[in-house]
């Protein structure tokens, strides 16, 4: 049976999931990702398995849970051969209320000293290190740590705010902590129980019969709501987010139809329903502020639009807000195929925000990779379809990810200097390129993740690490090398990294060599190699052996070591080898070296 078949028969009941998970289960989707999932928690969560596959699969995943036994998180996790990690999992939920971790903390506050109340925090913070330490020396997977969602009634009643340390403020308290303590381990993530909680409204969560007769906290719409926000977490790890939300104009992000009622005309302004149309101009620029691009694709006079952007009082948007725009006549679909290309990302990784259904199910068939949104025919509802989507759902925010629309505008004008340069070596020239090179440490390892995780095209591997792999990788010996690069137009971040690993006494193996490709085109892979081959050659080296695995998306990187002058393999798919007793790998001579000041390379 066809997974869209499934899904578009889903119900919000719970017999309903437990129908599709059978269908799922029994079948094979080879798009779907592969994920086991082990649930250890305070309290009953078999009844998420049904709602945590479904949605897992409508989000590109399937999900295969394995339930830990109830209320024994330190007797699993401790225990290196306990059946959790005998289930092999690739994420680790912890799960525990602040009911059952610290259960004075919820019965019997009010009597609690402030003492008392520190004591309580240090209790927490003590189990859940000892938790993270366990799971860190026993498995590699990912871990989301559930946080604490404040009781829906207060034990002092009304005058919970009025007390020195309210049951609210201790709550939150602990949250932060929990945060804290999360940041200091690799690949371990806090799970938003609180705000799920408080979203949903915690009296309606809790069902006292569920809880009573089977330690069941939540009731059976709660149960789906903590399902479906599992599988976007679980999602998040593994599949990277949309990079560009395209959107359109009419009726998109104003209202009305520009060329029937003219500039004055839209519906955009601080009074209803031009004010629906600017809070969702509001929520474009905060994804802008977090790292997503926008981009324009709208069936339009140009000139219309433009002075819209520039002219309108009430309009947030400005052209400089967009790092791509098609206003023209045009069938969308082929917009969307030519923002791709100008901005040298893939079509998979552009989601599409049409009022129009023609216009989407039109781009749904011609385009397929494109995550298009499904838009609810009121404005009232965009915001919240924009953000369950899950197309820009992700777990940490990079420098990189605060700087990158400015990035892109910068490119404009490196494209411009290409575009008047009489040559490519007097473009390279012109662009006065540094590049800074490093050793991945703490500081660096979060965005090399991220590299590792999201970057598709330039990539001759695909192999993904987490944060937890990387350090044992490196630690185990193996050379790991950030370059980020700036020239005249500003810096482009932290675009590329290579790890390379010791395959015999004199021999080294690139596992993974990948890069940005916004920088695509300007020699950086070569000076990211070149550096390479010199560190290994400084550990007694004296050969490079390169690995190209090909995929349906890395094509442009095939041929990269017949490019470098690599001697080919002897048989296809075979390995490339660089002698290094015949010297390193050129360093490009029109790129400056800059080294990070955690490099161990010199030059």
């Amino acid at each position: 049976m066809e997974l869209r078949d499934i899904l578009s028969e889903l119900k919000p009941t719970p017999s309903s999931y437990l129908n599709a998970e059978r269908l799922i289960n029994a079948s094979q989707y080879e798009h779907l990702m592969q994920i086991h999932v082990a649930l250890l928690s305070t309290f009953t969560c078999e009844v998420l398995k049904p709602y945590l596959v479904v949605e897992g699969a409508a989000l590109g995943v399937h999900a295969q849970p394995y339930v830990g036994p109830w209320n024994q998180l330190d007797q699993q996790v401790l225990d290196s051969s306990s059946s959790l990690y005998q289930s092999n999992p690739d994420v680790v939920v912890v799960a525990g209320r602040l009911e059952e971790i610290a259960p004075h903390m919820s019965n019997g506050f009010v009597a609690l000293s402030p003492s008392e109340i520190d004591t309580q925090f240090g209790n927490i913070q003590e189990r859940y290190r000892s938790l993270l330490e366990g799971l860190r020396r026993s498995s590699k997977a990912k871990v989301l740590v559930f946080n604490f969602a404040a009781p829906s009634i207060s034990e002092a009643g009304m005058a919970d705010p009025f007390l020195e340390r309210s049951q609210a403020s201790v709550t939150q308290e602990a949250n932060d902590r929990l945060a804290q303590l999360c940041r200091e381990f690799s690949d371990v993530y806090v799970f938003d129980y609180a705000n799920l909680v408080n979203r949903f409204g915690s009296q309606k969560w809790f069902s006292g019969k569920l809880w009573h007769t089977g330690r069941i906290p939540f009731g059976a719409k709660a149960q789906l709501e903590v399902g479906r926000s599992l599988a976007r977490y679980i999602k998040a790890l593994f599949i990277p987010p949309c990079k560009c939300l395209v959107v359109d104009c009419d009726d998109t992000i104003w209202g009305g139809v520009l060329g029937e009622e003219g500039l004055g005309g839209i519906a955009l302004g601080e009074e209803y329903p031009g004010n629906v149309y600017k809070a969702f101009q509001r929520k474009l620029l905060n994804l802008k502020e977090r790292g997503v691009l926008l981009a324009v694709a709208s069936k339009n006079d140009e000139e219309d639009v433009v002075e819209v952007f520039e002219k309108h009082s009430d309009c947030l948007l400005k052209t400089d807000d967009f790092t791509a725009m098609r206003i023209h006549w045009n069938d969308k679909a082929t917009s969307l195929v030519e923002i791709a290309k100008e901005l040298n990302i893939g079509v998979d990784s552009l989601a599409f925000f049409d009022d129009n259904p023609v216009e989407r199910d039109w781009v749904r068939t011609q385009v397929p990779e494109v995550k298009v949104i499904d838009v609810p025919d009121s404005p009232l509802e965009y915001i919240q379809a924009l953000e369950e989507s899950a197309a820009f759902d992700q777990l940490i925010i990079s420098d990189e990810d605060w700087v990158r629309p400015k990035m892109y505008q910068e490119q404009k004008g490196r494209q411009s200097l290409r575009d008047q340069s009489i040559s490519l070596e007097t473009f390279f020239e012109q662009l006065d390129m540094t590049a800074t090179i490093g050793d991945v440490g703490p500081e660096t390892l979060p965005r090399a993740s991220q590299l590792l995780a999201k970057t598709n095209q330039f990539n001759l591997t695909t192999r993904r690490y987490g944060e937890s792999e990387l350090q044992n990788m490196i630690a185990s010996g193996a050379v790991a090398h950030w370059l980020r690069v700036s020239d005249r137009f500003g810096d482009n971040g932290l675009v590329a990294m290579a790890i390379a690993v010791q395959d015999e006494s004199d021999s080294w193996l690139i596992d993974c060599f990948l890069m940005s490709c916004r920088v695509m085109g300007r020699k950086i892979e070569t000076a990211l190699l070149s550096a390479l081959s010199k560190s290994i050659r400084e550990r007694g080296g004296r050969f490079i052996w390169g690995e190209y695995l090909p995929t349906n998306k890395n094509n442009m990187a095939s041929e990269f070591y017949a490019s470098h002058d690599f001697e080919p393999p002897s048989d296809p798919g075979g390995l490339w080898k660089w002698d290094l007793t015949k010297g390193e790998i050129p360093w490009p001579q029109f790129i400056k070296l800059n080294m990070g000041a955690d490099a161990g390379i010199g030059r």
